[in-house]
Parts: structure tokens; sequence; C-alpha cells
């Protein structure tokens, strides 16, 4: 399963604090939506990732305070959502969404090598027409190759080699069949039928990830002045840089939630 980043908790505090403290004017401005949000709940909670691009400026220059409280609202927001009957139909629809496509077929194994038998028959008979345009100069060897052709055409046309190539397609199809058992295997796993279950999951990744931050760490430029740190899982780093106030606090909901599952 993947993990839950800490942007997933910390990354929606500006967008979805807008819904809940009724700030419409930076709403606005930051041109987030309520189902952009609650779709990038759903995102967050499968793919650990969500875009904080365009809404991290207002985080980084608020103070820890100011921070932590974003933080608490945001949470307490999306614990509601993930806890209503619409985010379940939210959810179920973006999962239908990702589930793999069986392969497309429209023929029988039959039927694909009386197609390819045909087409080949019409690729040698249009090559037959083509030879009166050739230039003389060429035409020579151009007869020479359609005769090749010809011979080709015959050898494939056996009843040897129509078995092998049967049983070619059947391969081909039986391949397909298995990538496709395997795609669906893996959406199973990373969207499962119950929510909760990847709710869990992410919340006790989070809180793994998090733990034991140095927040008094200190830094050369972009980097850490000890180098073992640079190592540290991207949750842990962007917890650091979220500070203690706003990443305690969201560690803090993230147990208790966690009690209640």
């Amino acid at each position: 399963m993947k993990k839950i980043a800490l942007t997933a908790i910390l990354g929606l505090t500006v967008s979805v604090s807008m819904i809940v403290t009724g700030a419409g004017d930076v709403f606005q401005q930051l041109k987030v939506s309520k189902n952009d949000a609650s779709r990038e709940v759903i995102q967050s909670l499968v793919n650990s990732n969500v875009d904080v691009y365009r809404v991290r400026g207002a985080f980084r220059n608020a103070s820890p305070e100011v921070r932590t409280a974003m933080v608490e609202q945001t949470l307490i927001w999306t614990k509601a959502y993930v806890s209503s009957p619409q985010f379940a139909k939210d959810y179920a629809a973006y999962r239908t969404e990702m589930k793999p496509q069986p392969p497309e077929r429209t023929t029988t194994v039959d039927q694909e090598l009386a197609a390819r038998r045909k087409q080949r028959q019409d690729d040698l008979a249009e090559a037959k027409k083509s030879l009166a345009e050739i230039p003389k100069e060429y035409r020579a060897a151009a007869e020479e190759g359609y005769k090749a052709a010809v011979a080709g055409l015959k050898q494939m046309d056996t009843p040897e080699m129509r078995k092998l190539e049967r049983d070619g397609i059947v391969q081909d199809r039986a391949n397909e069949d298995q990538d496709y058992q395997e795609r669906v295997a893996q959406w199973e796993e990373e969207y499962p039928a119950d929510p909760k279950v990847l709710v869990k999951q992410r919340l006790q990744d989070f809180l793994r990830e998090t733990a034991n931050v140095d927040y008094a760490a200190k830094l050369n430029g972009r980097r850490f002045a000890n180098a073992s740190y640079e190592s540290k899982p991207s949750e842990w780093k962007l917890a650091y840089r979220a500070g203690k106030m706003p990443t305690e606090k969201a560690r803090a909901f993230a147990a208790a939630w966690l009690k209640e599952l």
C-alpha cells in the first residue's frame, strides 16, 4: 500500500480551511471549490500526493498558531467528509473510474485468424496492381519481391502454419487476460471496496513517518546540516518544514481518529 504523505493532512490546510472558515474571498482567490477539495481528499488517500503549489505560500507565511488552527479546521472538515454518505458515494465513483478495463475484442480467435489471412491476400493483390506503376528500372526487382511474397503467403497458408498462427493468437489473448487480472488485483489493493481500510492504513503510515521529527535541526542552505536527515522520508521532512505545532496537532488528531476506526 502506498504511504500517506504529510501533504495529505497538511497540504489541504489552506484550501479546505477556506470552506470551513467561510473565508469566501480568499477561497475564490485560490480557486478551490468544494468539489475540488473533496476530490483531492480522495486522491490524497489513494495516491499520497496533493498538489499544494497554489496554496503553499499562504500556509508558509502564516504564524505557527495560524497554521495550527488551519490544520485543525482542515482535519475536522476532512474527517466529517470522510465519515459522510457523500464521501462513500464519491469514493465509489472514483474507484470505479480507476478500475482497469478488460481487453476489447470483437472477434473470436478463428475470426481474427481469417481476418489476418484476408489482409495478407488483400495486401498481395494491392502489391500486384502497383507493379505497373513502378518505373521500368525498378520493376524487375519489384516483381522478384512480389514473387517472394506470393511464396511466403503459400507457406503461411498450410495447416501447420495456420495452427502455429492460431496458437499465437490464443497465447496473445491469454497474456492480455493475465495482464488484466494482475491490474485488477493491484486496483483492488490500492482502491479497497471499504474506504475505512484505506483511511486506517494512511493514518498509521502518517503517524509512523512523522514520528521523532527533529524540529531543531539546522539547515545549510536547502540541505540539512545533519547529512543523515537527507535520507529521511519526505513526510518527515515536510513535517519539519511545517513546524512542531501544526504537525503535533495533526498527529494527535490522527491518533484519536485511528482509535475510532
